[in-house]
Protein backbone atom coordinates (compact mmCIF):
# COMPACT_ATOMS: atom_id res chain seq x y z
CA UNK A 1 0.00 0.00 0.00
CA UNK A 2 2.13 3.00 -1.17
CA UNK A 3 2.76 7.43 -3.76
CA UNK A 4 4.03 11.08 -5.52
CA UNK A 5 4.44 14.64 -3.60
CA UNK A 6 5.18 14.25 -0.14
CA UNK A 7 4.65 11.61 2.17
CA UNK A 8 3.49 8.82 4.52
CA UNK A 9 2.07 5.96 5.93
CA UNK A 10 3.66 2.07 6.85
CA UNK A 11 1.37 0.64 4.22
CA UNK A 12 1.20 -0.68 0.43
CA UNK A 13 -1.65 -0.20 -2.37
CA UNK A 14 -4.70 1.42 -1.94
CA UNK A 15 -5.81 4.37 -3.90
CA UNK A 16 -8.83 4.83 -1.56
CA UNK A 17 -8.47 5.43 2.04
CA UNK A 18 -11.76 4.22 4.61
CA UNK A 19 -12.43 5.10 8.28
CA UNK A 20 -13.04 1.36 9.42
CA UNK A 21 -15.97 1.18 11.68
CA UNK A 22 -13.40 0.57 14.61
CA UNK A 23 -12.31 4.31 13.92
CA UNK A 24 -8.70 2.52 12.11
CA UNK A 25 -7.59 3.40 8.75
CA UNK A 26 -7.24 0.59 5.91
CA UNK A 27 -5.21 0.42 2.93
CA UNK A 28 -6.33 -1.05 -0.48
CA UNK A 29 -4.73 -1.83 -3.42
CA UNK A 30 -6.51 -1.21 -7.30
CA UNK A 31 -7.89 -3.29 -9.93
CA UNK A 32 -3.91 -2.20 -11.89
CA UNK A 33 -2.21 -3.74 -8.85
CA UNK A 34 -4.11 -6.80 -8.31
CA UNK A 35 -3.67 -7.36 -12.39
CA UNK A 36 0.20 -7.32 -11.87
CA UNK A 37 -0.05 -9.60 -8.72
CA UNK A 38 -2.99 -11.44 -8.61
CA UNK A 39 -3.20 -12.80 -5.29
CA UNK A 40 -3.32 -16.53 -4.06
CA UNK A 41 -6.89 -18.46 -4.74
CA UNK A 42 -7.44 -18.45 -0.90
CA UNK A 43 -6.27 -14.85 -0.08
CA UNK A 44 -8.74 -12.11 0.94
CA UNK A 45 -8.34 -9.02 -0.46
CA UNK A 46 -9.49 -5.20 -0.12
CA UNK A 47 -9.50 -3.61 -3.38
CA UNK A 48 -10.67 0.21 -4.00
CA UNK A 49 -11.31 2.18 -7.01
CA UNK A 50 -14.74 3.81 -8.68
CA UNK A 51 -17.28 2.03 -9.40
CA UNK A 52 -18.47 2.29 -13.09
CA UNK A 53 -21.87 4.15 -14.03
CA UNK A 54 -24.26 1.72 -15.82
CA UNK A 55 -22.04 -1.30 -14.55
CA UNK A 56 -24.37 -1.80 -11.51
CA UNK A 57 -26.81 -4.87 -11.50
CA UNK A 58 -28.79 -6.29 -8.86
CA UNK A 59 -28.50 -9.82 -7.91
CA UNK A 60 -30.67 -11.88 -5.27
CA UNK A 61 -28.33 -10.93 -2.60
CA UNK A 62 -26.52 -8.34 -3.54
CA UNK A 63 -25.18 -6.41 -5.78
CA UNK A 64 -22.76 -7.00 -9.34
CA UNK A 65 -20.50 -4.44 -11.14
CA UNK A 66 -17.30 -3.12 -12.30
CA UNK A 67 -14.66 -1.59 -10.60
CA UNK A 68 -11.98 0.70 -11.87
CA UNK A 69 -8.92 2.90 -11.32
CA UNK A 70 -9.02 4.76 -14.92
CA UNK A 71 -6.34 2.19 -16.00
CA UNK A 72 -7.62 -1.19 -15.08
CA UNK A 73 -10.64 -2.95 -14.64
CA UNK A 74 -12.36 -5.16 -11.97
CA UNK A 75 -15.38 -7.17 -12.58
CA UNK A 76 -17.42 -7.47 -8.70
CA UNK A 77 -19.85 -9.93 -7.57
CA UNK A 78 -20.81 -8.91 -3.88
CA UNK A 79 -23.00 -11.03 -1.69
CA UNK A 80 -24.40 -8.98 1.57
CA UNK A 81 -25.42 -6.02 2.72
CA UNK A 82 -25.45 -2.87 0.57
CA UNK A 83 -25.36 0.24 1.51
CA UNK A 84 -28.68 2.43 0.02
CA UNK A 85 -26.48 5.38 -1.16
CA UNK A 86 -24.10 2.84 -2.90
CA UNK A 87 -24.76 4.23 -7.22
CA UNK A 88 -22.09 4.12 -10.17
CA UNK A 89 -19.86 7.08 -10.31
CA UNK A 90 -18.86 6.71 -6.77
CA UNK A 91 -15.64 5.57 -4.68
CA UNK A 92 -15.86 2.23 -3.21
CA UNK A 93 -13.67 -0.49 -1.36
CA UNK A 94 -14.57 -3.81 -1.53
CA UNK A 95 -13.15 -6.85 0.38
CA UNK A 96 -13.41 -10.83 -0.63
CA UNK A 97 -11.22 -13.45 -2.57
CA UNK A 98 -11.14 -14.04 -6.48
CA UNK A 99 -12.15 -16.13 -8.90
CA UNK A 100 -11.26 -16.55 -12.29
CA UNK A 101 -10.56 -12.96 -12.45
CA UNK A 102 -13.75 -11.68 -10.46
CA UNK A 103 -13.79 -10.45 -7.02
CA UNK A 104 -15.91 -12.20 -4.97
CA UNK A 105 -17.18 -9.45 -1.97
CA UNK A 106 -18.52 -9.99 1.17
CA UNK A 107 -17.95 -6.52 2.59
CA UNK A 108 -18.99 -3.13 0.61
CA UNK A 109 -18.03 0.42 1.64
CA UNK A 110 -18.88 3.48 -0.29
CA UNK A 111 -17.87 6.92 -0.41
CA UNK A 112 -21.11 8.14 1.29
CA UNK A 113 -21.03 6.48 4.16
CA UNK A 114 -18.57 7.62 7.25
CA UNK A 115 -16.36 5.22 6.13
CA UNK A 116 -15.16 7.07 3.05
CA UNK A 117 -12.23 9.79 3.61
CA UNK A 118 -11.27 11.69 0.13
CA UNK A 119 -7.82 12.65 -1.06
CA UNK A 120 -6.56 15.44 0.01
CA UNK A 121 -4.44 18.70 -0.88
CA UNK A 122 -2.61 19.39 2.17
CA UNK A 123 -1.87 16.65 4.41
CA UNK A 124 0.75 16.52 7.94
CA UNK A 125 4.11 14.31 7.84
CA UNK A 126 5.85 12.91 10.94
CA UNK A 127 9.04 11.98 11.63
CA UNK A 128 9.62 10.05 14.79
CA UNK A 129 11.98 6.80 16.05
CA UNK A 130 12.09 5.10 13.87
CA UNK A 131 8.62 5.67 11.79
CA UNK A 132 7.41 8.03 9.03
CA UNK A 133 3.41 8.40 9.50
CA UNK A 134 1.27 10.91 8.11
CA UNK A 135 -2.61 12.48 8.48
CA UNK A 136 -4.16 11.61 5.33
CA UNK A 137 -2.14 9.14 3.23
CA UNK A 138 -3.93 9.75 -0.28
CA UNK A 139 -3.25 13.16 -1.86
CA UNK A 140 -5.25 14.49 -4.76
CA UNK A 141 -3.36 15.15 -8.40
CA UNK A 142 -2.21 19.23 -8.31
CA UNK A 143 -0.72 21.07 -6.56
CA UNK A 144 0.48 19.73 -2.87
CA UNK A 145 1.90 20.61 0.27
CA UNK A 146 3.24 18.53 2.87
CA UNK A 147 4.00 19.49 6.10
CA UNK A 148 6.71 18.06 8.00
CA UNK A 149 7.63 17.67 11.30
CA UNK A 150 10.23 16.34 13.15
CA UNK A 151 8.38 14.84 16.39
CA UNK A 152 11.42 12.67 17.36
CA UNK A 153 14.24 13.27 19.97
CA UNK A 154 16.99 13.10 17.28
CA UNK A 155 17.65 14.81 13.78
CA UNK A 156 15.42 13.54 10.62
CA UNK A 157 14.74 14.41 6.87
CA UNK A 158 12.40 13.38 4.93
CA UNK A 159 13.63 12.41 1.11
CA UNK A 160 10.40 12.13 -1.61
CA UNK A 161 10.96 9.70 -4.90
CA UNK A 162 8.79 8.85 -7.79
CA UNK A 163 8.64 9.25 -11.66
CA UNK A 164 9.37 12.82 -12.15
CA UNK A 165 9.58 13.82 -8.50
CA UNK A 166 12.69 14.53 -6.48
CA UNK A 167 12.55 16.71 -3.04
CA UNK A 168 13.92 16.39 0.09
CA UNK A 169 13.72 18.79 3.37
CA UNK A 170 16.68 19.68 5.01
CA UNK A 171 17.96 17.93 8.34
CA UNK A 172 15.47 18.99 11.03
CA UNK A 173 16.48 19.15 14.71
CA UNK A 174 13.63 17.91 16.81
CA UNK A 175 10.77 19.69 16.95
CA UNK A 176 11.92 21.56 13.56
CA UNK A 177 9.11 21.49 10.60
CA UNK A 178 9.45 21.83 7.28
CA UNK A 179 7.10 22.28 4.23
CA UNK A 180 7.38 20.66 0.71
CA UNK A 181 4.91 21.68 -2.31
CA UNK A 182 4.76 19.92 -5.35
CA UNK A 183 2.57 18.96 -8.76
CA UNK A 184 1.15 15.76 -7.76
CA UNK A 185 0.32 13.70 -10.89
CA UNK A 186 -2.67 11.58 -10.67
CA UNK A 187 -1.73 7.85 -10.12
CA UNK A 188 1.90 8.68 -8.88
CA UNK A 189 3.39 6.37 -6.15
CA UNK A 190 6.36 8.16 -4.16
CA UNK A 191 8.56 6.37 -1.85
CA UNK A 192 9.31 8.61 1.25
CA UNK A 193 12.38 7.95 3.60
CA UNK A 194 14.65 9.73 5.91
CA UNK A 195 18.00 10.14 4.08
CA UNK A 196 20.12 10.58 7.60
CA UNK A 197 22.36 7.44 7.91
CA UNK A 198 21.15 4.36 9.43
CA UNK A 199 17.28 5.77 9.47
CA UNK A 200 15.43 4.12 6.46
CA UNK A 201 17.22 0.34 7.62
CA UNK A 202 15.47 1.22 10.84
CA UNK A 203 11.97 1.42 9.07
CA UNK A 204 11.60 5.16 8.42
CA UNK A 205 10.73 3.98 5.49
CA UNK A 206 6.56 5.02 3.51
CA UNK A 207 4.83 5.61 0.45
CA UNK A 208 1.90 7.58 -0.49
CA UNK A 209 -0.53 7.40 -3.50
CA UNK A 210 -2.18 9.95 -5.44
CA UNK A 211 -6.26 9.41 -7.14
CA UNK A 212 -8.55 11.40 -8.48
CA UNK A 213 -11.39 9.58 -6.28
Amino acid sequence: MRLLIAAVAVVAGGVLVFQALDNGVVYYRTPQEIAQEPPEPDDRVRVGGLVVAGSVHTMPQGVSFTLTDGVRNLPVRHTGEVSPVFAGGQGAVVEGRMDGGVLLSDRLMVKHSNEYRPPVASTRVGLTEWAVSVGDPVLRPGPVTLEVTNAGATAHDLIVTGIGVSAHTPVLAPGQAATLRFDAPSGALLTLVCGVTGHEPLGMTGTLRVADL
